[in-house]
């Protein structure tokens, strides 16, 4: 009686140890799955970005036009076997998300070339409209740059002066900014808690993920992403 009583316990002390060890496992399967929905969030986000710097270095580094190849390029995160009038209605649909002036779920931010920078590469050049007329307008020169003078140019920036030569202005500097849905429950809120405790300076997409969230009664968390490539036309003003 006493070996029973003894292997009863034990019984009992695993039962207990096991209703203690489930939700933490389970609260840990559920964060690894949003965690890899995370890391497959950032890295088309990377992707995204990157096509939207190259779209921008084909339109005169438009910010439109690169919002909008952003928009394009993230539609396919939110598509599971869709036809092609799916994604173009998706597309279109987060283009418009990102118009909202309150909670715009993405953004771009052209961090180089600065206005200051332009204004001082700047010039007037001739160019051929769509009928072949001959039209002067302000840009940046972008042709020949192999050729034009290296010289280098002091620039006033945030962080002091800058000096930087028409080449290195040439190159296009973005950054994207997206606000990802979390969806897995329970989990979601405690990331988002964590990262909206956190001290010190957040992203700057931050306050519009946190209007969205509170707009959709949801938990949206900020992740952007860096993209730099060299323009193939001229910047214009």
């Amino acid at each position: 009686m006493k070996r029973q009583g003894c292997h009863f316990k034990q019984q009992g002390s695993f039962i207990v140890e096991s209703v203690w060890l489930w939700p933490i496992l389970v609260m840990l399967t559920l964060g690894v799955i949003q965690m890899g929905f995370l890391y497959n969030a950032k890295a088309t986000m990377n992707n995204a970005t990157f096509q939207a710097a190259r779209e921008g270095s084909i339109s005169h580094a438009n910010k439109g036009a690169m919002e909008k190849k952003l928009a394009e390029a993230m539609a396919p995160l939110y598509m599971r076997d869709a036809t092609l009038s799916d994604l173009l209605i998706r597309r279109a649909s987060l283009y418009a998300a990102m118009k909202t002036p309150a909670a715009p779920i993405g953004q771009v931010d052209i961090i180089s070339p600065t206005k200051r920078i332009y204004n001082e590469f700047e010039r007037t050049q001739y160019y051929l409209d769509g009928r072949r007329r001959e039209k002067r307008i302000k840009q940046m020169p972008n042709d020949n740059l192999n050729v034009r003078s290296a010289s280098q140019k002091v620039v006033k920036a945030a962080s002091g002066n800058l000096r930087i030569n028409l080449q290195d202005a040439n190159l296009l500097k973005i950054r994207g900014h997206w606000c990802y849905e979390m969806i897995v429950p329970f989990v979601n809120y405690l990331i988002y808690q964590t990262y909206a405790s956190l001290p010190g300076a957040k992203n700057p997409h931050w306050g519009a993920c946190r209007a969205l969230s509170l707009l959709d009664d949801s938990y949206y968390l900020p992740i952007s992403a860096m993209g730099v490539v060299r323009m193939q036309t001229p910047i214009r003003g």
